[in-house]
């Protein structure tokens, strides 16, 4: 790594300080881009100085495109770059605008050799390496505008770390198929048109190839996060809607992206002692995981996947708190008056539709039934709920409704 010592040369505040931390308090490595499509350690420390009144340049580290990496505070500098998050991050800022430019070789190879090495500095997993946008409070933020899967997927090849939840590529069968809803593994012609249509609005989906791989389901993710529309990597009528009207309103900003001061909720943040839990891949376990499932109503397996999130973010609305899927404090001490034995409130009829209706409830009834759990309610699906109906005594129509969802989880 060519890595320039620039601590003591980038512009300063008069006056203003950043405060510090000890190298115990920093949890995660936070991925930033500028925005710009050039500039510099030296250009986004003046920007922010003069223009914001900052103490100093907000990140730790810039990659530039030529790969070379300025070295901009020590790790214990608390900067100014992921708002409430700052006291537990560690900034990395690659110069560019991502949303339509890309990465040079040599600058993601410098960032992904930073980043290993900032791992193996702080004793951070793979899985606490976010982007900016993947923070608490800032899913309408598009930055850093790449695919944070593939990024931690890189990584994880790197430091010997298992991605367990890669799902390898099928070869693509051509053919025009205008399904409903689209998902992971899915393929086709379809597919082919919603990559292109990602594309064309920045949120890039890997190649244009109609195969709906780790990609794709990344920048449908990314999309459903800046169009404010629920986020669960399915494109189905919602999601078909907000990418026919999206339009792209973000304001470019110069010599190095406004980033975050911290607020009043930043203590919050750095006193939490527990880890905060995401849906990022690879997916994050432990028993952490499973207690938080046990009090959402997901299935309990150890790992945070899409419906512990969904799960997540219907608890965050319940209680009125904000809804982003992410169990940071503030969710933490609401789950905390929760017991553990409550069951998952009933929210919707279920029965046999064309097309099939699918989600988190159905697969939590399939699981009820001992059926496979393809979170699609089939035949299969409706016979094994008909014959519970019979075994219960209550009307037998294949249909879970109120009564037959309280029988199932009394």
């Amino acid at each position: 790594m060519n890595i320039i010592d620039k601590r003591n040369s980038l512009a300063r505040h008069g006056s203003r300080r950043y405060r510090r931390r000890s190298r115990g308090a920093i949890r995660n490595i936070a991925i930033h881009h500028s925005a710009t499509t050039s500039g510099s350690a030296e250009a986004f420390a003046r920007y922010h100085v003069n223009s914001l009144g900052w103490p100093g340049i907000g990140y730790h580290y810039v990659v530039d495109r030529d790969g070379s990496i300025s070295w901009c505070h020590d790790l214990e500098v608390v900067s100014y770059h992921v708002g409430n998050s700052n006291g537990m991050a560690v900034g990395v800022c690659m110069v560019g605008d991502f949303r339509t430019q890309t990465p040079t070789s040599q600058q993601r190879e410098a960032a992904l050799q930073l980043t290993e090495y900032l791992m193996n500095e702080l004793n951070i997993p793979v899985d606490n390496v976010w982007g900016h946008i993947e923070f608490p409070g800032y899913s309408w933020k598009p930055c850093p505008s790449i695919s944070m899967t593939q990024y931690r997927s890189q990584l994880a090849e790197r430091t010997g770390q298992t991605d367990r939840s890669a799902i390898p590529s099928p070869t693509y069968i051509a053919g025009a198929r205008q399904r409903t809803v689209l998902s992971r593994g899915d393929q086709g012609d379809d597919i082919m048109a919603l990559q292109e249509r990602l594309n064309e609005l920045n949120f890039i989906p890997g190649p244009i190839d109609g195969i709906f791989g780790p990609q794709t389901y990344d920048a449908v993710v990314r999309f459903q996060r800046a169009a404010g529309i629920a986020v669960d990597g399915i494109v189905g009528p919602q999601t078909r809607a907000a990418l026919r009207d999206f339009s792209e309103t973000m304001e470019v900003v110069e010599h190095g992206s406004p980033t975050d001061e911290p607020n009043e909720r930043e203590d919050l943040f750095t006193s939490e002692s527990r880890r905060m839990l995401r849906h990022i891949t690879p997916l994050m376990r432990g028993e952490d995981v499973r207690e938080v499932q046990q009090k959402v109503g997901a299935m309990v397996d150890g790992l945070y996947g899409p419906e512990t999130a969904q799960r997540v973010r219907e608890f965050q609305q319940r209680e009125n708190i904000t809804v982003d899927g992410i169990v940071g404090p503030q969710t933490w001490r609401a789950l905390d008056r929760v017991s553990a034995n409550e069951q998952p409130s009933y929210s919707r009829l279920l029965s046999l539709q064309t097309p099939y209706m699918r989600g988190a409830d159905v697969r939590r009834v399939q699981r009820a039934l001992n059926v496979t759990v393809d979170g699609l309610y089939g035949p299969i699906t409706e016979r094994a709920v008909r014959s519970f109906q019979r075994r219960e005594g209550i009307t037998v129509d294949g249909i879970v409704g109120p009564q037959t969802w309280s029988r199932l989880f009394s």
